[in-house]
C-alpha cells in the first residue's frame, strides 16, 4: 500500500493481488482482473474482449507477473496501449534463488544483446526468397493439373501433392507473419497475414491466432493449452485422461463408446487422422470466422477475413473439378492435397511439444516463463532439407524462448539457449525426427493403457 496522504500510484503488496485474483477465480462479478508487467500493475478487465491476440490467451495471465511472456509476444505498439490500463505499482518480487530464476535472468540478459546486435530484424531477401519460392510451388502444382489432368491420373495426384505441400509451405510463411517476425506494423503486417492465411492457406488469421497465442502463452498447460486439449481424439497425459474419463463427456452414449472401444487404442489410429488435420483446421477456422468479428475488432479486416476464405474455397473447388477429367480424380486430388498438408503440418506440430512435460496450473505459476518454454519443448536436429521442410520449427525451443525472432537467425542462438539450460540444470530435449516420433507414439501408448484401466471402471 502507498503511504498515507501520498500522491503517488498505489502500491499493491503480492497478497492483495493474490487476494483479487482469488475474487476472480471464485466468480465474483464485481472482481477485477489485473496482471503484473515490470512491477506495474493493469487492470484489464474491460480490456480483455478487445485484446487483439485474442481473449483466450490474455485470460491465461490473469493474476500473474505477464512480464516475459508480454515482452515476447508483442510489437512496440502494444507499450502504448498497455499505458492506458496502468493502475499502480507492486511491491518488488522476492526473488528465490532457484536455477529457473537464475536462467530467467541471463536469459533477458541475451535478449538485451539479442536486439541491439539485430538479431529480431527480419533478412528482406530470405523473406522475398520464401515468398517467391513458396509461391513457385503452388504455380507449379496447378501447372501439371491444368495442363495433364484431363489425361493423365497420375499428373492428378502429382499435383495434388505438391499443393498439399505448399500449403504446409505457406502455414509456415503465414506462422512467422503471426508471430511479427517479418514486419513490426500491425496494420501492413495483417495484410500480408490475412492474405497468406486467408485467402491463400484457407486458415483464419484471427482463429489462428487466438489458439496459437495462447499456446504460445500456456504451453503445455493442462486446461489452457489448446493443442493439447485434444479429447475425445487424443489424450496426451494422465491429468487430461482423469478429466474425461472422469467428467460428463464419458457418460452420454457416444462419449462412453469412445471412453471403451477408442481411446484405449489411440496409437493404432493416430497416424491415420493425421490426414484429417488440415480438413479439421479448415473447418473449425472458417466456422470461428464467420461466428466471431477478427480479434482487433475491425470490421474492414472481418470482412476481408470472411471474402478471402470463400474465394479461396471457391478457387480450389473450380480447380478440383474444372482441371480433372473424372469424378474420381477429382476427390483423389481433394483427398492427396488435403491429406499431404495435414500430414506434414501435424507431425511437426505433434513432435514439437507432445509427449514433453505437462504441467498443472499450479506447477506452471512457480515456474519461470523461460523454463517452461524449455522443459516442454523438443528440438528436432536435421539438415538443411530439413530445416526446409519444418519451416524452422525444428527449432522449437529457441522459437518459444523468442517467438519474435526471424526463423533464420534460431539456428544461430541455439548453441547459447543450450548452453544456459545446461548451465543452470534445465532439461534442453534435442533428438531426431524419427527420435521425436518415437516419443509421441509412446506417450499415446502411456495414455492409453491409463484409458484401458479408467474404461474397464465403465463396467
Amino acid at each position: 500500500m502507498s503511504k498515507a496522504g501520498s500522491s503517488g500510484p498505489h502500491i499493491y503488496t503480492r497478497d492483495e493481488l493474490a487476494s483479487i485474483h482469488q475474487d476472480v477465480q471464485d466468480g465474483k462479478e464485481d472482481a477485477r482482473k489485473l496482471i503484473v508487467i515490470d512491477n506495474k500493475v493493469y487492470d484489464i478487465t474491460d480490456f480483455v474482449v478487445d485484446h487483439p491476440g485474442g481473449e483466450s490467451v490474455i485470460l491465461t495471465q490473469e493474476g500473474r507477473d505477464a512480464s516475459d511472456v508480454f515482452h515476447e509476444m508483442h510489437p512496440p505498439s502494444a507499450y502504448e496501449t498497455l499505458a492506458d490500463f496502468y493502475i499502480g505499482d507492486c511491491e518488488a518480487k522476492n526473488i528465490n534463488n532457484t536455477n529457473g530464476t537464475a536462467f530467467a535472468e541471463e536469459i533477458r540478459q541475451f535478449r538485451d544483446q539479442l536486439e541491439k546486435d539485430g538479431m529480431f530484424e527480419a533478412s528482406t531477401l530470405f523473406y522475398v526468397y520464401k515468398v517467391l519460392s513458396t509461391l513457385a510451388i503452388c504455380g507449379a502444382g496447378l501447372a501439371i493439373l491444368k495442363y495433364f489432368g484431363k489425361t493423365s491420373s497420375a499428373a492428378v495426384w502429382i499435383s495434388a501433392f505438391i499443393v498439399g505441400f505448399f500449403w504446409q509451405q505457406c502455414g509456415w510463411l503465414a506462422h512467422d507473419f503471426g508471430h511479427y517476425q517479418v514486419i513490426k506494423n500491425p496494420k501492413i503486417n495483417n495484410f500480408f497475414l490475412v492474405t497468406l492465411g486467408n485467402l491463400v492457406q484457407g486458415f483464419s488469421l484471427s482463429w489462428w491466432k487466438n489458439k496459437h497465442n495462447t499456446h504460445h502463452a500456456s504451453t503445455n498447460i493442462t486446461g489452457e493449452d489448446p493443442d493439447i486439449n485434444t479429447a475425445p481424439i487424443l489424450l496426451w497425459d494422465e491429468v487430461a485422461t482423469a478429466n474425461f474419463y472422469g467428467g460428463p463427456k464419458s457418460k452420454s452414449t457416444a462419449g462412453r463408446f469412445i471412453a471403451e472401444h477408442i481411446l484405449p487404442y489411440q496409437t493404432r489410429y493416430y497416424f491415420f487422422i493425421l490426414a484429417l488435420a488440415r480438413l479439421s483446421w479448415a473447418i473449425k477456422s472458417v466456422t470461428y470466422s464467420f461466428e466471431n468479428d477478427t480479434l482487433n475488432k475491425s470490421k474492414w479486416l472481418s470482412y476481408c477475413e470472411r471474402v478471402f476464405l470463400v474465394i479461396h474455397w471457391l478457387f480450389f473447388t473450380y480447380v478440383t473439378i474444372a482441371w480433372t477429367k473424372s469424378w474420381t480424380d477429382a476427390a483423389m486430388f481433394f483427398v492427396i492435397s488435403q491429406a499431404t498438408t495435414g500430414y506434414l503440418l501435424a507431425i511437426v506440430f505433434a513432435m514439437n511439444h507432445n509427449g514433453m512435460p505437462v504441467l498443472t496450473p499450479e506447477q506452471a505459476s512457480k515456474t519461470e516463463f523461460y523454463e517452461l518454454q524449455v522443459i516442454t519443448g523438443r528440438d528436432v536436429t536435421s539438415n538443411a532439407f530439413g530445416d526446409f521442410v519444418m519451416g524452422g520449427l525444428n527449432y522449437q525451443i529457441e522459437h518459444h524462448v523468442f517467438p519474435e525472432m526471424p526463423r533464420h537467425n534460431l539456428p544461430i542462438i541455439k548453441p547459447r539457449i543450450k548452453q544456459l539450460a545446461q548451465k543452470y540444470n534445465i532439461h534442453y530435449h534435442d533428438t531426431s525426427v524419427i527420435g521425436g516420433t518415437l516419443e509421441v507414439v509412446k506417450t499415446l501408448d502411456i495414455t492409453q493403457k491409463i484409458a484401458k484401466k479408467f474404461s474397464l471402471k465403465l463396467h
